[in-house]
């Protein structure tokens, strides 16, 4: 796969401020799902439990969770695969504590959240959540921003692992866009027929629109590995090993994650 030379620090549709709530939340629980369907996390179980076991922690505090569903989901899948006292307590700059207490509510063995404000680069140690994840939301930050949450982790935590799953390559910039704005068609079928999530997927082409736009963004923001290794070269962030790569998911199809993993020396 032939990668994009540059990183385009565009925008997306659902970071907008004029967006209503409620089509933000439901382009984000539509997300959430096809990553579930797609088996995108549950595909980086080794390279997250490698990391855990390098911790010596299974207590995540989840950074930038938005509506929670990358989270819940590795945790699910890491518990099905080896990890089973996994938990994780989902964490945001603006919490969605409605979505968060029906989550809580679900799957109270292994889910918790934090009501309150949290801010991944200014941030307080949790002593029972000591190493953290960010999944799915590292390209929406400028390279300065981006350091400070690695700085703040390595201050505060025991290690961080960061997942994106789109690497930045022609290949994606062409299938991704495609795959999941035809993805949005199924949603109302097999997840949510309220009426509407049938209008702003199926009746008219708003949600389509803006995942085919926002997967364009997410590929053309997204970081490399070696980018991932070079955010790191910072004096803040020499308390921790640091490694960077790529998984693999939807076999057949070429499409593959980065990650970033830190572990405190």
């Amino acid at each position: 796969m032939v990668a994009i030379p540059q990183r385009i620090d565009t925008f997306e549709s659902h970071e907008l401020g004029f967006m209503p709530d409620a089509l933000k939340v439901l382009f984000r629980e539509i997300l959430s799902w096809q990553q579930e369907m797609g088996g995108v996390y549950a595909a980086a179980v080794p390279v997250v439990s490698e990391w855990l076991k390098r911790t010596g922690a299974t207590s995540i505090l989840d950074l930038c969770s938005g509506a929670g569903g990358p989270g819940i989901t590795l945790v699910k899948a890491l518990r099905a695969g080896g990890v089973p006292s996994a938990k994780i307590k989902l964490t945001d700059l603006y919490p969605a504590t409605e979505v968060y207490t029906r989550l809580q509510a679900e799957y109270g063995e292994f889910v918790s959240f934090e009501a309150a404000s949290v801010d991944a680069t200014n941030s307080r140690r949790d002593e029972t959540y000591r190493v953290r994840t960010l999944l799915s939301a590292f390209h929406h930050f400028s390279p300065q921003f981006a350091q400070k949450i690695l700085a703040d982790a390595a201050q505060n935590s025991d290690g961080i692992c960061i997942m994106d799953p789109f690497h930045r390559d022609w290949w994606h910039l062409l299938a991704v866009p495609i795959g999941t704005s035809l993805g949005t068609q199924f949603y109302p079928l097999i997840r949510d027929r309220s009426p509407f999530a049938v209008a702003m997927c199926n009746l008219t082409p708003v949600i389509p629109a803006m995942f085919f736009w926002d997967s364009i963004a997410s590929v053309l923001r997204g970081y490399t590995e070696d980018e991932l290794m070079a955010l790191t070269r910072i004096p803040e962030c020499a308390a921790f090993n640091w490694a960077s790569g790529t998984w693999s998911y939807l076999p057949g199809m070429g499409l593959k994650g980065v990650y970033l993993t830190g572990v405190r020396k």
